[in-house]
């Protein structure tokens, strides 16, 4: 019973960072996606952000290749904490303004999609290092 928990575990690990890529994947697209078919140039801040999901996906990436290192969950934390606070400040450069900037996708701007995503990311990333610890 021991051994099949264990791998159960293991494959949940993997699955896991499975889901994190393409959340990652799926969120940079949907910025390309509004880049080049509504024709929206991104700013300077947009793409700090955007660097900062490759960072989460590669982080991801890295526990998929190399196993499940706290290393790994730690770097994906800090590049979503370095993206949250670009798009606190984008949301906080916009805060008066009634229009905000760009176009709005489901009544949310893209900064503001972007600060629930590296929420979700760095909640998701406590968890996991909660739930799946490094093994000795």
């Amino acid at each position: 019973m021991g051994k099949r928990l264990v791998n159960f575990l293991k494959g949940l690990e993997i699955i896991d960072s499975i889901i994190g890529v393409f959340g990652v994947g799926f969120i940079l697209l949907a910025a390309l996606f509004v880049q080049f078919f509504h024709h929206e140039s991104p700013c300077p801040l947009c793409l700090l952000q955007r660097a900062a999901f490759c960072g989460v996906g590669l982080s991801l990436l890295m526990n998929l290749r190399y196993g499940n290192r706290v290393t790994h969950w730690a770097l994906a934390i800090l590049s979503a904490i370095t993206g949250l606070s670009v798009s606190i400040r984008q949301a906080l450069l916009h805060v008066n303004d009634p229009k905000g900037f760009g176009e709005a996708v489901l009544g949310l701007h893209m900064y503001t999609w972007c600060f629930i995503g590296f929420f979700i990311a760095i909640v998701g990333c406590a968890l996991m290092l909660i739930v799946y610890p490094e093994k000795k």
